[in-house]
């Protein structure tokens, strides 16, 4: 019997063009996590399924998460008609994604949420993305100029948008907002974010829709965060 392909082509049909399509998945059972950081970049033992969450239409130029890659609608579906087909190059994903080519297909979903004018968090969802791919580049000020993208986007959707329907609850955006502006050095921005997750979690209504884990994660950031802070100062005071 032949060795099992880590990876396998799915069949599914354009939400925008109706045509048949295929996308590129990783099985599960070569899916192993060794290690996440703390803005939650994962890290496999061998192939990343993150590679392949950028979903491509090879017909019309359609790009979108593969999460909500089917959900496209009526405004959706006539924006990248009108807007994208026209001056769409065929380009086919599928089969196994370097980081490279992983890039070309999160930056074309990043065009296709402008062109359609997505919702925030998903902009604040992918620009997040690009930059974890530019981490496993080493491409620092690549990587920063991204997580300062995901950060603005998920700042404008924090206090536009509802979202206790979406799949980002406003905990983990309250956690991820900390842990960008950390990383971007915003430490008085960092610890205003953090503070409002502790705070939310010490109400006891709030407190049972928030995972443990994540005020665990909370309390270390904070921790590592007041230190930056003094470091920081101890650098312009001398």
């Amino acid at each position: 019997m032949a060795d099992l392909n880590p990876i396998y082509n799915s069949t599914l049909t354009c939400p925008v063009c109706d045509k048949k399509i295929e996308v590129t998945k990783v099985r599960s059972r070569f899916v192993k996590l060794i290690s996440q950081d703390e803005d939650f970049c994962p890290y496999y033992e061998t192939y990343n399924p993150l590679l392949y969450e950028a979903w491509v239409c090879k017909h019309c130029g359609y790009a979108a998460h593969s999460t909500v890659f089917e959900e496209a609608g009526s405004n959706d579906r006539s924006q990248v008609l009108q807007n994208i087909k026209p001056r769409w190059t065929s380009r086919d994903f599928t089969g196994e994604r370097d980081i490279n080519r992983a890039l070309e297909a999160f930056k074309l979903v990043l065009y296709n949420l402008q062109v359609r004018g997505a919702p925030l968090s998903e902009f604040g969802k992918i620009c997040l993305r690009i930059a974890w791919m530019y981490r496993y580049k080493g491409e620092w000020v690549n990587e920063y100029k991204y997580l300062k993208y995901s950060y603005d986007y998920y700042k404008k959707s924090f206090s536009q948008e509802y979202l206790s329907n979406k799949k980002l609850d406003e905990y983990t955006l309250m956690y991820i907002l900390g842990e960008l502006a950390r990383r971007l050095e915003l430490f008085d921005e960092a610890m205003q974010w953090f503070g409002k997750l502790i705070s939310a979690s010490a109400n006891p209504k709030e407190k049972s829709k928030i995972q443990p884990r994540l005020i665990e994660m909370t309390k270390d950031q904070i921790h590592i965060t007041r230190e930056k802070m003094k470091k920081k100062d101890i650098a312009i005071n001398e």
